[in-house]
This record gives C-alpha cells, structure tokens and sequence, in this order.
C-alpha cells in the first residue's frame, strides 16, 4: 500500500488543492464526519454499508493530506468495517474505479 513513505506522512496539508476543504478546516470536518459517524451508527440511520460508502465519500472530499487520500480513505473504511465485524469492501489496495466514478459525478453525500 505504501510504496514510499512521504517525509509528511501524518501530517494534514497545509494548502489547497482542487479538490477537499479549505485547509485550516480539516480537523473540525474530520471531528464532524467521526461524530456523524457515531450518530447514524447509535440510530441506524443507515445501512451499515451505507454508512461506510457515506464514511468513505467524505473523507475523499476533506482531503485531509497532500497525497495518499484514496489510499487512506479505503484503508481505513475497510477498517472501520472489519471493527464492526463485517467484512471490509472497498479493498485498501484494488478496483479503484468502483469507487472513483461515483466520487467523480459530484454527489454530495
């Protein structure tokens, strides 16, 4: 999964890229996402897989790193899966298309 390891890894960006929030904004929308999170787990307000692809989509839009986004973002979904006790789906290392296309048409999840 890491063919390098960046001198930066761990640390959130600290500029704007064309994609994700603007970048003083991140940890607050991390702590949003993760309290969201918490909330439709608590209430079922969702499907499980539904609150991972929702997970997963928002992450991908905060963008919180320079690099390496897609790479954490299915990482950690499958983690936050396999700790619930299902079994992860988005693969931390394949089939990217499965989910950029979707991230692709801008739907705001």
């Amino acid at each position: 999964m890491f063919r390098k390891t960046w001198r930066w890894v761990g640390q959130f960006r600290r500029s704007n890229k064309n994609i994700g929030i603007h970048w003083p904004f991140i940890p607050e929308h991390l702590k949003l996402l993760c309290d969201d999170i918490s909330y439709q787990l608590s209430h079922n307000t969702y499907e499980l897989d539904e609150i991972a692809v929702r997970f997963h989509y928002r992450l991908v839009v905060i963008h919180p790193f320079a690099n390496g986004n897609g790479r954490h973002a299915r990482l950690i979904t499958d983690e936050f899966l396999i700790s619930l006790k299902k079994q992860h789906f988005l693969g931390a290392s394949g089939r990217k298309r499965m989910y950029i296309e979707p991230l692709e048409c801008g739907k705001n999840i």
